[in-house]
Order: structure tokens, then C-alpha cells, then sequence
């Protein structure tokens, strides 16, 4: 009896081990994944809008506009468990590292790795502009070159412009930086174990436009315009 007692308490010390060991623990790491994602080439061309700009009908400044290329430079990459307290950030990635996408691209890996699992309201980046000594140091490089020029921008967008049917070539340079921290709603969970992939993205159609009205990347006038808007349309979202 006293055996059969000890064998039955000895098998319910395993079970009770065995469901601990399968949960979710608070030390246990998520693998993650960021992407960047181009909503859509193309800007769509609007005929004639009524903006609120002291109530003027203002036209399209071109018909259309595909995009080709979009390059970003960034420094950093973080995700935030509590957007009070910056110590609990976690480090995905450290720069300089180029967000790069073109039209032909569905999703260009970022960067992938893993973070502890948790409840992550949102991710943070920031957006890089070299420095004198950093641009010296890569004025070389395939990837950096074109950011590390005497003019050091940190946004290249190159692309095509349409106007009564004739194309023409823009290529837009900006000199843009800023820290960008982007909620997640509802917060992002990463339990254990688990693959998640987050998508960074970009939509033309919002930051071509004022208005309604369809902008010319070609038009210094139109620069704090586009530069502005890119930075806020930048949206986090799991895919």
C-alpha cells in the first residue's frame, strides 16, 4: 500500500513538472521579424480637389507618380515594452542600416532575431543623417554612398512623374531626422516561442499628396511638404 501510495505521488510530481515545463515562460525569447513593404507604387491621379486651403480649387501639379526606389537611412530599431521607461527597450537592430524597397519588392527583410516574450505597446526608429567623419567613412560603400555625400541625406526617393502623358524622372532628396516611436493597437504579445513578422510600410499615396492634390517631387517648393508627411505616415503593423 505504502508503494502504491509513493508511485501515485511520485506520477503527479511528473505531470505537475511536465505542464510547467511546456508554458510560456517570462524568460523565454520570441523570434521576430521586420519588414519593409511599399503599399503601392503608385500615386493615383486625381482630376481636381477642394482643399482647405483658404478654400481654393487647387489642381494636380502632374497627372501621376510611380515610384522605383525608396532608400531611408536609420541608426536604430528598438521594440518598447513600456513607452515610460526606456530601459525596457530591446535592441533589434543598431546602424546605419538602409530601408530599401522598390516596386517590383512584396517584403524586404529587415532584420530578424529574438527579444524576451512580453507585451510590446510599440517599436521605435530613427531616422540618420551622417556626420562629416561618418560620411568620409563611407563614401565608398555600395549600400551608403549615396547617403554620404557633401548634402548627407537621409531619404532618396527615385521614381517617374507623369504629365499629359510624358514621363519624366524625379529623383528626391531629403535631409530629414527624426526619432519615430509607432504604437502598435492592440499591443503586439510575443509568447514564447513564437514567430512574428512586423511590416513597416509606406504608402506614396499619402505623403505625393496635399490636399488631394498630387505634388511634383521636382519642385524644390514641394521638398518640407514631402519630407514631413513621410514621417508621419510610417505605419507598424503585423503581418
Amino acid at each position: 500500500m505504502k508503494k502504491f501510495i509513493i508511485a501515485s505521488f511520485a506520477i503527479v510530481i511528473f505531470i505537475i513538472t511536465a505542464g510547467c515545463s511546456d508554458s510560456t515562460s517570462p524568460n523565454g525569447n520570441a523570434d521576430v521579424k521586420i519588414v519593409g513593404e511599399l503599399s503601392t507604387p503608385v500615386v493615383n491621379a486625381i482630376q481636381m480637389i477642394k482643399g482647405d486651403n483658404n478654400n481654393k480649387i487647387q489642381a494636380n501639379e502632374v497627372d501621376s507618380i510611380k515610384i522605383v526606389r525608396i532608400r531611408i537611412l536609420l541608426s536604430r530599431l528598438k521594440l518598447a515594452i513600456d513607452s515610460s521607461d526606456s530601459a525596457t527597450d530591446n535592441e533589434l537592430k543598431t546602424g546605419p542600416f538602409v530601408y530599401d524597397i522598390n516596386s517590383t519588392d512584396d517584403l524586404v527583410l529587415l532584420m530578424s532575431g529574438n527579444v524576451p516574450a512580453g507585451l510590446y505597446e510599440r517599436i521605435k526608429l530613427e531616422f540618420h543623417r551622417f556626420n562629416a567623419s561618418e560620411a568620409t567613412q563611407y563614401t565608398n560603400d555600395p549600400i551608403f554612398k549615396d547617403f554620404a555625400t557633401t548634402d548627407r541625406y537621409s531619404i532618396i526617393i527615385e521614381g517617374i512623374t507623369y504629365m499629359n502623358g510624358n514621363p519624366s524622372i524625379f529623383e528626391f532628396k531629403a535631409q530629414t531626422t527624426a526619432n519615430l516611436s509607432l504604437e502598435f493597437d492592440p499591443s503586439l504579445n510575443l509568447k514564447e516561442g513564437t514567430n512574428t513578422t512586423i511590416s513597416l510600410q509606406l504608402d506614396p499615396n499619402l505623403f505625393f499628396k496635399k490636399w488631394g492634390s498630387i505634388l511634383d517631387p521636382n519642385d524644390p517648393k514641394n521638398i518640407n511638404d514631402i519630407e514631413n508627411t513621410i514621417i508621419n505616415t510610417i505605419k507598424a503593423v503585423k503581418k
